[in-house]
């Protein structure tokens, strides 16, 4: 079994903090070549998928304990096993292939809305395959990402053509077009007063130091002022003092701020994004609709609350019904907050009706943690998948400007205040993903499962 717990070692080196890219073919070639080797595929395949989750979800341990971490690394390991199984039935690795995108694309939507943090795809945006995204979304990276690795395990000089052809067809997968037209945008990375679970019991002080933060760099006039997920974690309506300080602030500025906002105002709290207009005053609100489980809302909470004594600390959030996209100057900037990211259908709808993207994310949680960097790799994948510029800005980093190609064009170190002055690039490019929407899995399932069946008996046969 060392094998596979190599082989998932190899695949999680492809993700943050190591970060290489091509760890993650290596790493699954390594797993299909035990796979077709074991006597007991079952298990290796639970294993394999034990190792990659547990490492490269490790940060989630940081400030809640080991057992979490366990729990969710065993759970995203299960998705695995029926891999392991279907090959045992039918000694097929390409159809272990088309397994593996069906339970990537399963573990992205159940159970909880899903957790997609380990896709294949997410650790490839530096791959020269990465733009294939723009056509046939995530899963059709993922893939791409398996069949260099299936080509690897079945050497022979054919493949090695193959894979040289696939690899100079990615590098003449055109960009995205330079835009013509930007908005200037100031974002403001604050900083907490501390990190970890707690950074949010000084909600006054996370507040002051957004707007001091702000006051500090701000230096001329801009279409808007960005601050992150949970900049002001009190409701204004209940604080006036937090109210006036803002109405004094855009007014001081000059511009509209545009800020994560925890809100007290129905059946449960609400994780907003509030555009605040030059007067001070709401202007649009976009309510958070991909909640994270056991971090904003807590299933099974009976359970959960024997396994960690912090899922009583969790207050449920309300989730929202809706889009709301932030006018900015007479442009539509649709908002993304934090966990939605890796949510395929909330983000491509986020695209479709707007010119750009803000992302607000809060990481003190997992300050010195990869999960930052992890966030950032996501970011830009998304920036490639719809075209579109993304501004992401944290509490306390990594906060950076994305452009259209995934390419960071700027960025802040963690852990410090900061702050960026950028000009977010414009575009209504459509992608074919995005036109595809919901179809373009279905196609890639589609594709995978006619090259799995069409070369069935030829793989056995080769064995």
């Amino acid at each position: 079994m060392v094998t596979v717990i190599v082989s998932g070692f190899l695949a999680s080196a492809a993700f943050e903090p190591i970060g290489l890219w091509f760890f993650a073919i290596l790493g699954f070639a390594l797993f299909l070549r035990k796979l077709s080797s074991t006597s007991y595929p079952i298990v290796s395949s639970f294993l394999f998928g034990l190792a990659l989750n547990g490492l490269v979800l490790h940060w989630s341990s940081k400030f809640v304990g080991s057992i979490p971490w366990v729990f969710l690394s065993l759970l995203q390991a299960l998705f695995y096993i029926p891999v392991g199984y279907i090959f045992k039935k039918t000694r097929s690795l390409k159809i272990a292939i088309l397994a593996l995108l069906l339970m990537e694309e399963l573990r992205s939507r159940f159970p909880f809305g899903g957790f997609g943090w380990t896709r294949i795809a997410f650790s490839q945006v530096d791959s020269v395959f990465a733009p294939v995204v723009k056509y046939g979304g995530v899963l059709a990276l993922s893939f791409i990402t398996l069949l260099i690795a299936y080509l690897l395990v079945r050497i022979r000089f054919g493949n090695i053509l193959l894979i040289a052809a696939l690899f100079l067809a990615g590098t003449l997968i055109p960009t995205a077009a330079t835009a013509e037209e930007s908005i200037k945008l100031l974002a403001i990375q604050g900083n907490t007063p501390q990190v970890g679970l707690q950074f949010n019991d000084r909600a006054m002080a996370v507040f002051e130091l957004h707007r001091d933060a702000t006051r500090k760099y701000s230096q001329k006039t801009y279409n808007a002022i960005i601050w992150p997920e949970n900049a002001i974690d009190i409701d204004p309506q209940n604080y006036p003092s937090v109210a006036q300080d803002l109405i004094e602030l855009t007014k001081e500025v000059k511009s509209p701020i545009i800020a994560g906002v925890v809100l007290n105002r129905g059946s449960g709290p609400e994780n907003a994004s509030i555009k605040y207009g030059l007067n001070g005053l709401e202007e649009s609100v976009y309510i958070k609709q991909f909640l994270t489980p056991f971090g904003e809302y807590m299933p099974l909470r009976w359970l959960a609350e024997i396994v960690s004594p912090f899922a009583k600390s969790v207050n449920d959030f309300s989730a929202g019904a809706a889009l709301v996209v932030h006018d900015i100057s007479g442009h539509q900037i649709a908002p993304v907050i934090c966990y939605e990211l890796i949510n395929d259908g909330l983000v491509r709808t986020a695209a479709l009706n707007s010119k750009a993207l803000i992302v607000q994310t809060n990481s003190a949680t997992f300050a010195g943690t990869p999960e930052s960097a992890q966030q950032l790799a996501i970011t830009r994948l998304r920036a490639i998948e719809h075209s579109r510029s993304i501004l992401s800005v944290s509490t306390i980093g990594i906060s950076a400007l994305i452009d259209s190609n995934g390419v960071v064009l700027e960025r802040t170190e963690e852990n410090v205040a900061a702050a960026l002055e950028v000009d977010l690039a414009l575009s209504t490019e459509t992608t074919i993903a995005d036109k595809l929407g919901g179809l373009a899995p279905l196609i890639v399932l589609l594709l995978a499962l006619i090259w799995a069946i069409s070369g069935k008996k030829k793989e056995w046969e080769s064995k």
